[in-house]
């Protein structure tokens, strides 16, 4: 009696076990089911005039879809508006010439497009930064507007101008600097809400040199606040003997400056942007100041007096290191080559890194040209692992993930490397080229908020050769993201929407 009574609870386990297993299929069937239900759009390939034409996506909305199109990666020459329908066909251009100016910003707002350039006044022989407002049909809307103005710091200086917006739109900050007589940082805070008034404005003066004050990064909220994450340097007889991380708030032109840390290197940071709180975190990796490698990643936030900060650290565990180390020699540390390409924020308080290693190598070589050795050389692009990593609230690790892209390119800036980010409720969406100079294939690999992942390749015809440009590419919708190509050698523009 005792053995027919184990062999009954052991074939009720296992039919409990089989149900248990199906319903994990049948989950999973269904979630890969939603991933997969998207509509590729494409627009008509055409052939772009000169060799060098880049694209960026600006936006979509109701009157359809914008681009940007220039000739070369500092903004100094002329830039095309391009606007297309929602279906992707040409509707019209305008050129706008950009002679001794260079482009700072361009937003798209409900009101219009936003273009910001820098210009030099020759008479003036100063740097001018000017707004100018153009409707949905690419055409200007009342006069120019000056903004700032600011002498420039050697020959061919564009100024020092930067600008963000806020998520809704409502505010723009202005920060450039300026030299004292004795060389020392003048910083220029504007604050202006969305018809380009003047909110306040603030001058203030820091006792560093020029050389020993770097910003990396700063953000607006949706409150008119605006924080700075930036970088002070300690010099003993030109050597660097210190270096302080700091965050400067801005609130109603009172600054407040927060020191984040004087003992870590943080070799890569970022601010991003905490819609749920309408407030800033600033996210970044560190490592020792005394060794190669990153050791963790570390959170900092103000309260909401922002009267004091703090900062969450998570450094890597032994395990872990060793489970995301690929082709990398280092103990205790990974690759100091992974840098953040995107910062998600959870609901929870938590967030997702989505990180990448890349570096770049030079190489030498001489050559002899009819019988004179000639010396040339190439940069090297190396865009390896995406390693993406989930954190709670308390900044320990929920999930990770890593990927391998092997992506070698020479002399193009890494232009159809890395990979293009879409983000929706449930899921992450990763795009990239795999194989870039065989197959033209472009990789999907799709995680769940809970872990799961699945990867396939993006549906194309035997005939096409497509590539796609990452950093020129935009999530314009919840469901939508715009991604410039290249198919068969031609431009397309590519439409992803997701139901």
């Amino acid at each position: 009696m005792i053995l027919k009574f184990v062999l009954c609870i052991d074939k009720n386990h296992l039919q409990k076990y089989i149900l248990n297993i199906r319903i994990l299929v049948l989950f999973v069937f269904l979630l890969t089911l939603g991933a997969k239900a998207q509509v590729l759009q494409w627009s008509q390939p055409t052939k772009l005039k000169g060799t060098a034409v880049f694209t960026k996506v600006i936006g979509e909305n109701e009157k359809g879809v914008f681009l940007l199109r220039y000739r070369n990666r500092f903004y100094t020459k002329s830039i095309i508006l391009e606007k297309y329908t929602h279906l992707l066909v040409l509707e019209q251009g305008k050129a706008i010439e950009l002679r001794n100016a260079r482009l700072i910003k361009l937003y798209m707002t409900s009101e219009g497009l936003l273009i910001i350039k820098s210009k030099y006044n020759r008479t003036r022989q100063i740097n001018e930064l000017i707004a100018q407002w153009y409707d949905f049909n690419l055409k200007p809307v009342g006069p120019a507007k000056m903004l700032a103005s600011a002498a420039p710091k050697e020959f061919g200086d564009r100024g020092s101008f930067r600008l963000r917006i806020s998520d809704n739109h409502s505010f723009i900050s202005l920060l450039y600097s300026e030299l004292s007589e004795d060389k020392k940082i003048i910083i220029h805070h504007q604050l202006l809400d969305n018809e380009l008034n003047k909110k306040y404005t603030k001058d203030i003066l820091l006792p560093y040199q020029h050389q020993n004050f770097v910003i990396n990064d700063f953000l607006v909220t949706n409150r008119g606040e605006t924080h700075i994450a930036c970088k002070t340097y300690l010099r003993d007889r030109r050597k660097i003997t210190r270096t302080t991380q700091r965050l400067f708030h801005f609130k109603d032109s009172t600054l407040n400056d927060f020191v984040i840390t004087d003992s870590l290197s943080i070799k890569s940071s970022q601010l991003v942007y905490d819609r749920a709180n309408d407030a800033a975190v600033l996210v970044g990796l560190y490592g020792s100041t005394n060794r190669y490698g990153l050791l963790g990643t570390f959170f900092y936030r103000l309260n909401d007096e922002a009267t004091e900060g703090s900062s969450i650290y998570g450094p890597f565990s032994e395990s872990f290191i060793e489970k995301v180390k690929v082709n990398d020699r280092n103990d205790g540390a990974i690759s100091e080559g992974y840098g953040i390409i995107k910062a998600i924020p959870r609901s929870d308080g938590g967030m997702m890194l989505i990180t990448e290693q890349k570096e770049v190598a030079t190489e030498d070589d001489v050559v002899l040209v009819n019988g004179i050795p000639q010396s040339t050389s190439k940069n090297i692009y190396n865009f390896n692992e995406l390693l993406i990593i989930n954190y709670d609230s308390a900044a320990f690790i929920d999930w990770h993930r890593v990927i391998t892209k092997n992506q070698t390119t020479v002399n193009d800036a890494g232009y159809f490397s890395s990979a293009v980010v879409y983000v929706s409720d449930q899921y992450i969406q990763l795009l990239y080229n795999d194989q870039l100079r065989s197959s033209g294939d472009v990789m999907q690999y799709t995680i769940y908020n809970n872990g799961l992942e699945q990867s396939s390749k993006l549906s194309k015809t035997e005939l096409d050769f497509v590539a796609i440009i990452p950093t020129e590419s935009k999530q314009v919708s919840s469901n939508k993201i715009i991604i410039p190509t290249s198919k068969n050698r031609r431009f397309a523009l590519l439409k992803l929407v997701y139901n």
